[in-house]
């Protein structure tokens, strides 16, 4: 294990046109072969950085006891070898306590949205479900959005991918 290389080059790098104008079995293998390279490129680079998580403890630990500032962004020197380590934070607000707050500000004729980020939604099965009187109350204020269709090719004759 001295070389552990992948080589891009070794890819075909075919055009969004060219892609559309494979036979349907090769455009039926290509998409499955990337998608299955793109499962195990996720999964690798979770198993990477664990691997520099445990390799790196000692560096990582001794940055963050300086303080948060210094350890979203930081670099590690190993010898010839540099690491920029980001660690990013994300905040998570409890939304049951959050909701008791709201409540609490409404029946002090406060204004929620001047303190939070307010955002109403029903849940689809919830408004299928609902009398039609209802819906029919709600109907001004839903919109349904049209995204990028995915594609999963699968085979429904004898021929296997």
């Amino acid at each position: 294990m001295n070389h552990l290389q992948l080589q891009q080059a070794a890819l075909p790098d075919l055009s969004v046109s060219q892609i559309s104008r494979l036979p349907k079995d090769q455009l039926a293998h290509f998409s499955n072969a990337v998608q299955q390279l793109n499962e195990w490129t996720l999964q690798m680079r979770g198993r990477i950085n664990r691997a520099m998580e445990i390799r790196y403890a000692d560096q990582i630990r001794h940055v963050e006891c300086l303080g948060q500032e210094e350890a979203a962004k930081f670099r590690i020197d190993d010898g010839d070898l540099q690491i920029d380590v980001s660690q990013p934070k994300e905040i998570v607000w409890d939304q049951q306590h959050l909701s008791q707050i709201a409540e609490r500000m409404v029946v002090a004729g406060d204004r929620v949205q001047d303190f939070m980020q307010v955002q109403f939604s029903v849940a689809e099965q919830d408004y299928a479900r609902w009398h039609p009187l209802l819906r029919a109350a709600f109907q001004p204020a839903r919109k349904e959005l049209i995204t990028e269709p995915t594609f999963q090719i699968r085979w429904v004759g004898d021929v296997q991918l």
